[in-house]
């Protein structure tokens, strides 16, 4: 590197000499890791003549130098990549490849725009660091304290015999860390910066997308927590990207957890769910701006979506499509919605003065993740029965009737609540459901807002008891079809733990205290205070 520290690669080659492509992977866990298998990729794409090279991460594993997360990635991959272009088996064109943390290697350094990168292919990452492991202010506590346990060391630290669901109560986050006989300097700093600012700005690619002249394959999933940034890095590039190829980037999206999960227990998703069914359509991708192969990769249209519930995949121009038309449904109910079995309903129609819906939210006893995105310790991410959480009395839950036919949904679905709260500040969670005939309800997609920061995070505001207030939720990107017979459900709660970092209802320095209070909630779905779905429905 730059400053003389040495790192170490593997280097997988066609057997026959030559001049071929590079596609380069940079990665924290360790290029011998035969879980991410690294070698596998290697002989698939040397296989088919390119030059693979596996790196390992400043200060990890067999690379020297100290390690801190995603600090060092821009100037190691650029200066990783200037030296795989002039290499006398590398023709000068290098790609990127990578998921995760090594697709976050791609994105740092394409800004600094080194001549020799010519493709990209993030998978599960996004551009802004700061929203995937912060959403809304909130910590993704089960992934942030796990993954920071395992991985800031030079080796992989192993977690067997640790109590995760034990360790990620403690309270104050600041210390969860110490309480594994672990002090992590990493982990600390992030929990003393709930916030975007200068400590993420540094690790951020979003203003920087004018400079990246590579054109991107964005791949994701539709139960992974970088989804909407993947969207939202897609059309940056589409709209911002510093060159004609860069404007030419593509976005895949298929039914998978960031893990690339496509089977699940409570989904069958079909045969054409399976991730490993893309690396056709991933090598195509660097055969046309590696090789130059006119195999007409771009003229197929810029954005590939899985229908989950149709479970095919379609094309599209735009994400979110355009043409769609918005529907809401209002929360209505006669002040009784608390559980599956309560009245909530959602309804077309918008209410009259109905009775407010209140439950009580307590963080000594908060509501469970289950399914989602989380993908570490007991967590298991993706579409699940959501039978256990619906029947808790500190759920809210509204369901449309049965739909008389299919209801295709596809775009950015958001969610309204007037709300009022006994507490300085609080949670509120929103939930799209899909709800067979036989009752199961499966979550599709959910969201968080951390109240204090409602308006915006540079001015957080803590709220006044008993007062109303309206809550805007962005639930986020959807492409289901609701089957005719199917019902529409949104749970409304105030935690999803340990996906989410409970709020401890105080108003207090977020990660810095253990003091909790209960919090009394009240959602309104009146005439003067409706709360309500959008949904956008394409034919």
């Amino acid at each position: 590197m730059r400053d003389g520290v040495k790192l170490a690669a593997d280097i997988y080659r066609p057997a026959a000499e030559g001049k071929y492509p590079v596609i380069l992977t940079r990665t924290p866990y360790g290029k011998d890791n035969k879980s991410h298998k690294y070698s596998f990729a290697g002989k698939l794409f040397a296989s088919q003549g390119y030059v693979f090279i596996v790196q390992d991460c400043r200060g990890k594993f067999d690379s020297d130098g100290d390690y801190y997360p995603y600090i060092n990635e821009a100037a190691d991959g650029h200066d990783t990549i200037e030296w795989a272009g002039t290499q006398p088996w590398s023709t000068g064109r290098v790609g990127m490849y990578g998921f995760s943390y090594w697709g976050s290697t791609q994105w740092l350094p394409a800004p600094m725009g080194s001549k020799y990168l010519k493709a990209l292919v993030p998978i599960m990452t996004g551009q802004n660091l700061y929203r995937r492991w912060i959403y809304n202010g909130i910590f993704r506590i089960n992934d942030v304290l796990i993954w920071h346990y395992e991985n800031a060391k030079k080796q992989a630290r192993p977690a067997e015999g640790i109590d995760w669901n034990k360790a990620v109560r403690h309270l104050p986050l600041i210390s969860a860390d110490d309480a594994l006989g672990a002090d992590i300097p990493s982990y600390n700093d992030w929990i003393q910066h709930p916030v975007p600012g200068p400590y993420w700005e540094r690790i951020s690619v979003e203003g920087k997308v004018p400079a990246i002249k590579t054109p991107a394959l964005i791949i994701d999933g539709w139960y992974d927590y970088y989804l909407d940034l993947a969207v939202e890095d897609f059309n940056r590039m589409k709209n911002q990207g510093g060159s004609d190829e860069a404007r030419q980037s593509m976005l895949l999206i298929g039914p998978w957890t960031h893990t690339s999960k496509s089977k699940f227990a409570s989904m069958n998703f079909g045969k054409q769910a399976s991730f490993m069914k893309q690396i056709k359509t991933i090598l195509r991708w660097y055969d046309y701006w590696l090789k130059g192969v006119k195999n007409g990769i771009l003229e197929e249209g810029p954005v590939s979506i899985f229908v989950m519930g149709a479970n095919r995949w379609e094309k599209a121009d735009t994400w979110p499509p355009s043409g769609a038309k918005l529907l809401k449904y209002y929360l209505r109910g006669g002040g009784k919605a608390n559980g599956a079995m309560g009245d909530g309903a959602l309804s077309t129609e918008p209410p009259e003065n109905e009775k407010e819906d209140n439950y009580i939210y307590n963080p000594e006893d908060p509501v469970p993740s289950i399914g989602g995105t989380s993908i570490y310790g007991s967590a298991e991410a993706g579409p699940a029965d959501q039978k256990a959480v619906e029947s808790r009395q500190d759920v809210l839950v509204y369901t449309t009737g049965p739909l008389g036919d299919d209801l295709k949904v596809m775009g950015t679905v958001k969610c309204v609540l007037h709300v009022s709260t006994s507490a300085r500040d609080t949670d509120f969670v929103a939930r799209l459901c899909d709800v067979s005939p036989d009752g199961t309800s499966i979550n599709i997609k959910d969201a968080v807002v951390r109240a204090r920061f409602r308006d915006s995070f540079s001015g957080p505001s803590l709220l006044e008891a008993g007062k109303v207030y309206r809550i805007e939720i962005p639930i986020g990107s959807v492409c289901n079809v609701f089957k005719k017979g199917h019902r529409l459900r949104l749970q409304v709660t105030s935690s999803a733990f340990p996906e989410y970092g409970r709020n401890l209802n105080t108003g207090a320095a977020i990660g810095m205290t253990s003091k909790t209070v209960k919090a009394h909630q009240r959602v309104y779905h009146d005439r003067e205070h409706s709360s309500y779905l959008t949904i956008p429905s394409v034919p």
